[in-house]
């Protein structure tokens, strides 16, 4: 049994979208954390999209996606505040919350594109 995982670009169309050439087929991880990070935030049940019948929005916001997650580490939890007992503590507020981590570029070629019907 496999493991389907979305995608919503290829390697190649990464490569061209960021102009670049350093991303391989072992980078293909980084599309489907990408992919699947963007879908969760369209919150679109009715369509269903793969690397074929994505639109052009939704494969740049997707690859603007595979960009910032390189710079911003999803396994970090130091912006989380905690209480345990009497004692508590915060983290850096400043930075946005864990589930809001979508790229700026992402979130308007979302918006743009008619892919979510809210502001995220």
């Amino acid at each position: 049994m496999a493991i389907e995982r979305t995608q919503y670009i290829t390697i190649e169309e990464l490569n061209e979208i960021l102009d670049v050439s350093t991303y391989e087929a072992s980078d293909e991880i980084k599309i489907y954390e990408a992919s699947e990070l963007i879908k969760y935030q369209m919150r679109d049940r009715a369509n269903s999209y793969d690397t074929i019948n994505a639109p052009l929005n939704l494969k740049l916001a997707t690859a603007y996606q595979v960009s910032f997650n390189e710079e911003n580490d999803d396994n970090s939890y130091d912006n989380e505040s905690f209480a345990i007992g009497k004692f508590s503590t915060s983290g850096n507020t400043s930075s946005k919350s864990l589930y809001n981590k979508i790229s700026p570029k992402s979130r308007r070629y979302l918006i743009d594109g008619g892919l979510t019907r809210r502001v995220i």
